[in-house]
C-alpha cells in the first residue's frame, strides 16, 4: 500500500508545484501590466478619463471574448486548456513587446494596451478552470496555496516595480511583462510534455481506474445557460457591482495614494501588503470550505469589500491606506477561491469552463463601469467622490449577493468531492 500512496502524494505535489508556478507568473504579469497601467499611461501624457477608456474597452472586449473561447473549449475535444493558455499568453506577450517600441505614439499605444489587457483578462478563467478540472479528477492540488502563491508573487513584484519605476522609468514595465508572459508559456508548455493529457473537457491520468465519460458536444448556449441558472445570473450582477468598487481602487490606486501624500513607491508597498495577505487567506479558504459552506464565505467576503472601500474613503494618510489594504484578507482573498469552488458546485460539469468564464466576465464587466466612471469622476470631482460611488456600488453588490447566492453544503464544497 505504501507504494501507491507515495506515488499519489508525489503526483499531488508535482501538480501543485506546477500549478502554483503558472499562477505565479500569471499574476505577476497582471501586476506589471494592469496594476501599473495608470502609472505607465500617466507617464505617456494620458489623462485619467483616457486611461479609463483604455481599461473599459479592454474589459468590454474581454466580456465577449471569455465566453466565446470557453464555449469553444467546452465543445472541442482536440483543443486543450494548456494550448489555449499558451496561445493567449504568447499573444499578450507579443502586444507587450510591441509597446516597448511604440510607446511614443499615443493612439497605437492605447490600441496595444487594450489588446494586451483583453487577452490578459480573458486568460484568467482558463487557469481557474484547469485547476478545478484537475481536482475533479482526484488529483489533490492545494488550489488555495497555488492561487495564494500567485498573490505572493504579485505582492513581491509590486514592491519591486514601485522601486524600479522610480529608478529606471516606466518603460521597464513593458520589458518585465514580456518576460513574465514568456515564462508562463514555458511553464505550461513543458508541463504539457508529460504523460498527463489535460483536455479542455477532461483531465485524465494513467493512474485513473477508467476513462471519464465524454460530455455533451452541445453545451447550453449563453442565453439558455443563464435562463437555467437564474440565481447565478443574479449573482453575476452582484459581482459586477462589487468589482466596480474594487476596480475603482485598483485601477486608480496611484491617484488615491498621491491623494494621501504617497508616491509610486508607497503605492507598490500598499499593493504588496494586500497581495501578500492573500496567501494565508487563500490557504485558509481550502480549510474553511471543509468546515463552513462556501456560499457563506462568499457572502462574508462581499460584506468586507464594502468595509474595505469605506476605510479607503476615510483614509487621510498612507498608513491608513495600508490599514485598508489589510482587509483584502476578508474580501478579495476569500472571494476568489470561494467563488471558484462555488461555481464548481452549482454549475453542471460540462459547463464548468463557461461558468468560470461568466464569473470572470462579471468581474471584468464591473471593471468597465469602474474604468469609465472612475476616470471621469477623478477628472471632474476628485478621489473622494469616486470612492463614495465605490462604497454605494459595493453595498448594492453585497445586498444582491445575499439573495442570489445558493446554499451549498459543506461536504459538497470540499475540493476532493469527486476524488477517484
Amino acid at each position: 500500500m505504501a507504494g501507491p500512496i507515495n506515488i499519489r502524494k508525489d503526483l499531488n505535489l508535482r501538480f501543485t508545484v506546477w500549478y502554483s508556478a503558472a499562477q505565479g507568473f500569471y499574476w505577476s504579469a497582471f501586476c506589471s501590466s494592469l496594476n501599473f497601467a495608470s502609472v505607465f499611461l500617466l507617464s505617456k501624457s494620458f489623462r485619467n478619463s483616457q486611461i479609463g477608456i483604455v481599461l473599459a474597452v479592454a474589459n468590454i472586449l474581454a466580456v465577449f471574448l471569455q465566453p466565446l473561447i470557453a464555449g469553444l473549449a467546452d465543445r472541442s475535444e482536440k483543443i486543450t486548456i494548456n494550448g489555449i493558455i499558451i496561445a493567449m499568453a504568447g499573444t499578450a506577450g507579443a502586444f507587450a513587446a510591441a509597446r516597448c517600441f511604440l510607446s511614443h505614439v499615443s493612439p497605437v499605444l492605447a490600441a496595444l494596451f487594450i489588446l494586451e489587457l483583453t487577452v490578459l483578462f480573458s486568460l484568467q478563467p482558463f487557469l481557474n478552470s484547469l485547476g478545478m478540472r484537475i481536482i475533479n479528477q482526484g488529483i489533490e492540488i492545494n488550489f488555495g496555496f497555488s492561487r495564494g502563491f500567485g498573490s505572493l508573487s504579485y505582492a513581491v513584484l509590486s514592491v519591486l516595480l514601485g522601486i524600479l519605476v522610480q529608478q529606471f522609468g516606466t518603460n521597464s514595465l513593458s520589458v518585465i511583462s514580456v518576460g513574465l508572459y514568456s515564462a508562463l508559456c514555458l511553464v505550461i508548455f513543458f508541463f504539457s510534455k508529460c504523460q498527463f493529457a489535460l483536455k479542455s473537457g477532461t483531465v485524465q491520468t494513467e493512474s485513473s481506474q477508467g476513462q471519464m465519460e465524454s460530455k455533451s458536444a452541445n453545451p447550453e448556449s449563453v442565453l439558455s445557460f443563464l435562463s437555467h441558472n437564474k440565481r447565478f445570473a443574479a449573482l453575476m450582477v452582484a459581482v459586477s457591482l462589487t468589482f466596480c468598487s474594487h476596480s475603482m481602487i485598483n485601477n486608480y490606486f496611484i491617484q488615491i495614494t498621491e491623494h494621501v501624500g504617497g508616491t509610486s513607491k508607497e503605492m507598490g508597498i500598499a499593493t504588496g501588503i494586500a497581495a501578500a495577505i492573500e496567501l494565508p487567506a487563500m490557504m485558509l479558504c481550502d480549510f474553511l470550505v471543509r468546515k463552513i459552506r462556501c456560499s457563506s464565505i462568499l457572502k462574508f467576503s462581499l460584506v468586507f469589500f464594502t468595509v474595505k472601500t469605506v476605510i479607503t474613503l476615510m483614509a487621510t494618510s498612507v498608513r491608513m491606506l495600508y490599514a485598508a489594504q489589510v482587509l483584502q484578507f476578508c474580501s478579495y482573498a476569500l472571494f476568489i477561491p470561494a467563488s471558484i469552488y462555488y461555481v464548481n458546485e452549482v454549475i453542471k460539469e460540462e459547463d464548468l469552463a463557461k461558468g468560470q468564464a461568466f464569473m470572470t466576465a462579471a468581474t471584468t464587466f464591473g471593471g468597465v463601469t469602474a474604468s469609465l466612471f472612475g476616470g471621469l469622476l477623478l477628472d471632474s470631482e476628485g478621489v473622494g467622490t469616486m470612492l463614495l460611488v465605490g462604497v454605494i456600488a459595493a453595498a448594492l453588490g453585497a445586498a444582491i449577493g445575499f439573495y442570489a447566492t445558493q446554499r451549498v453544503e459543506v461536504k459538497e464544497c470540499a475540493p476532493d468531492k469527486t476524488q477517484l
